[in-house]
């Protein structure tokens, strides 16, 4: 996501199945404590599924709290490594991409893999005495004791709502003068309250609590457009999309076992060959939300960093417009996707938005924040609180319209197995929303932004590729899939293509009117239209398939990095190997790029010029033949440098492209930063510059 250290951007802070037929790499790549035995071999399984039971059993009952590395590395067997194994050496196999199959345990990563200790969050605070439901506040009884009270007569607590304060900002909260008294129970009509309880005008509580209120207003447009007949509030489904940063699709089989057979038993599919498209969470998230680069989007409705983004065309709009109700929230508010070193909203973007809330918990009670996020709120984990808002918020609206988007990055933006500890309550929320029916008139997507962008895996190839490439999985309801078999099966057939989040944006576009854009005719006669693009290179730009492609639509099977918008430096399409360090075109590359880095800085005399130390990496990337036409040259090399810089002890990642025929080097993409910042960046405030900037002061 965004900060990377104590503060930065991150770093700174084949075909597949037809319709109805989930495909998915998920079932092999569980481990072997979460895979269902088959036939008589069972009980060849009981020992590691005990051993699992006892090890989850710890992680649900207790919150966690990180040591490092040192309580002992989670080392399978080969046993379990086997099924982690594709049987395909290549999830995506084609002319324009070969993306390799690589075994989530392997050998080069095991050693950053362990299981982290429990998280107290309670740490004498006592369990929660006061709970929520969809409507109301109750004690909790059972946690009396822990509080030193005796009989809930002797409790006395009350309710403070608060709300965002009218265009004034995302920072601007007002709180209600007065408490509200409450015994036992309260029925909440608010979205935010405040709760504090009292023994002998001794304060021995204090928590926050958020809730889904019917808003007239919203419910009055909502009616309006079914009123209208307008298609998306007649027969659209629900879109509700769940975000973890910082996760890569195979650290989420490692991570989240149950999640992720939830979802294989839910008829998920899962897009192997889904790449990201810019650094962190920012640059992932715009095209998946507006179809737009972050340089389109200044050029639109962003025109510097500390300008609002009310007038961007986000998706909630388009859904807002066609009679959904929108919602928007995050679990880790000052690294906000919109506000980490930008200004966020100055009107609200949603009809539901969580940022007041968030931003309360968070100041108020949020504690345990070994690097960029606080773990825990109160006696609980702040995952557990946004999840918390999730199911209630889809509960509330089962029957009704809506698009949310919910992100989550406080157990996951900074350490690579935290994922791990939020496992059992993902899949718990998951299962209940599953049993209760919110869920069946819901498409639910699970993103990522990318993968772990630090630390010692990164320094890894397969860290490398997994940081390039994130998570991203579809749960259709059956309707849907009955309703639209074709497009559907798409989505299937996708699973092994090259994807981007351009494309994300596209299919939640057709969810807005699915009988127009995903019957089966519509399907038809859009794809053909899209396979009569030329795709032949090296014809005109504007004659090359879109950049974005539906995947309720079939992605052109042979589809480059280029044609898909990747930079190459984003691009695990590439194949790689090392190369000579000491070699004269490797010291003229480095040179290269240390001019580059240098002419960012340049402008800012609080920025140091920043001289080579090192390098400690380079690997010689070979495109795909489309590609070296591209540029009307067989002999392009694109040269993947990993350096230390001083003063800082900076590393730094960058492609150079060299031509040999014109001798030209081009920086191609972004230079990426690998290590912490943490405050040597502290006097820029642009979120960009702060992975460059060593401040002289």
């Amino acid at each position: 996501m965004g900060p990377r250290g104590a503060s930065g951007p991150g770093p700174g802070p084949g075909p597949g199945p037809g319709a109805g037929v989930a495909y998915s790499l998920l079932e092999e790549q569980l481990p072997a404590a979460d895979r269902k035995p088959q036939g008589g071999r069972w009980l060849l399984w009981l020992p590691v599924l005990v051993a699992a039971t006892v090890l989850y059993a710890l992680n649900i009952n207790n919150e966690m709290h990180y040591h490092g590395p040192t309580h002992g590395h989670l080392v399978p067997t080969e046993e379990v490594q086997s099924l982690h194994r594709t049987s395909n050496s290549f999830l995506v196999d084609s002319a324009g991409c070969r993306l390799p199959a690589l075994d989530p345990l392997d050998r080069m990563v095991r050693e950053y893999i362990f299981q982290p200790q429990p998280l107290d969050c309670a740490r004498g605070r006592g369990r929660p005495l006061v709970a929520s439901n969809l409507t109301a506040l109750f004690v909790v009884e059972d946690a009396l004791p822990d509080y030193n009270v005796t009989h809930v007569d002797d409790l006395s607590c009350c309710y403070r709502p608060f709300w965002r304060k009218p265009n004034a900002g995302d920072d601007g909260i007002v709180e209600a003068p007065n408490c509200t008294d409450f015994w036992r129970e309260a029925a909440v009509e608010a979205a935010f309250v405040r709760v504090e309880c009292w023994v002998d005008a001794a304060l021995v509580y204090e928590d926050l609590h958020a809730f889904v209120p019917l808003l007239p207003e919203v419910e009055a447009r909502c009616a309006e457009a079914a009123a209208a007949g307008r298609e998306a509030a007649a027969e659209g489904p629900n879109v509700l999309l769940l975000g973890i940063d910082a996760v890569s699709r195979l650290n989420f089989h490692r991570q989240m076992p149950r999640t992720a057979q939830l979802l294989v038993d839910m008829g998920v599919i899962e897009m192997l060959g889904y790449n990201k498209v810019g650094d962190n969470t920012f640059p992932n998230l715009v095209p998946a939300l507006t179809g737009l680069r972050v340089e389109e989007l200044r050029n639109v409705c962003w025109p510097e960093d500390h300008a609002p983004f009310d007038g961007c065309p986000f998706l909630w709009n388009d859904f807002r417009d066609a009679g959904y109700r929108t919602a928007f929230g995050e679990d880790a508010p000052w690294m906000g996707i919109f506000n980490y070193v930008k200004h966020g909203f100055d009107k609200q973007p949603t009809d539901y938005y969580l940022r007041p809330f968030a931003s309360a918990i968070e100041n108020r009670i949020g504690h345990t924040k070994p690097m960029n996020a606080k773990l825990c709120v109160g006696s609980r984990m702040t995952v557990e609180v946004l999840l918390q808002y999730v199911s209630k918020f889809a509960r509330t609206f089962a029957s009704e319209r809506y698009m949310a988007l919910f992100w989550g990055a406080s157990l996951s933006h900074d350490y690579l197995n935290y994922p791990r500890l939020g496992d059992a309550l993902y899949a718990s929320v998951l299962r209940e929303l599953r049993a209760s029916g919110a869920l069946q008139r819901t498409v639910l997507v699970l993103l990522s932004d990318h993968g772990i962008r630090w630390g010692g895996i990164r320094n890894t190839y397969q860290g490398r590729m997994e940081e390039r490439l994130p998570f991203l999985f579809f749960v259709f309801p059956d309707w849907f899939r009955e309703r639209y078999a074709a497009a559907v099966a798409n989505v299937g057939r996708n699973a092994r293509r090259l994807t981007t989040p351009f494309d994300l944006y596209e299919t939640l576009r057709d969810l807005l009117r699915p009988a127009q854009r995903l019957a089966q005719d519509a399907v038809r006669a859009r794809s053909q239209a899209l396979s009569a693009t030329p795709s032949a290179t090296p014809s005109p730009a504007a004659d090359r398939p879109p950049r974005a492609v539906s995947l309720f639509l079939e992605v052109p099977r042979d589809r480059t990095c280029a044609e898909a918008a990747i930079d190459p430096h984003w691009c695990t399409c590439q194949q790689s190997q090392p190369v000579n360090r000491t070699s004269p075109i490797v010291n003229r590359t480095a040179n290269f790029l240390m001019d580059h880095i240098n002419k960012i800085v340049s402008s800012f005399r609080q920025c140091a010029q920043l001289f080579l130390a090192e390098i400690k990496d380079v690997q010689l990337e070979v495109p795909q033949e489309r590609i070296r036409k591209e540029v009307k040259d067989t002999s392009v090399y694109d040269y993947v440098l990993v350096v230390r810089t001083e003063p800082g002890n900076a590393i730094f990642e960058a492609t150079v492209r060299h031509i040999p025929k014109t001798n030209n080097l081009t920086i191609a993409g972004f230079v990426s930063r690998l290590n912490v910042y943490g405050s040597q960046s502290a006097c820029v405030s642009n979120f960009h510059l702060k992975l460059y900037c060593y401040c002289t002061s």
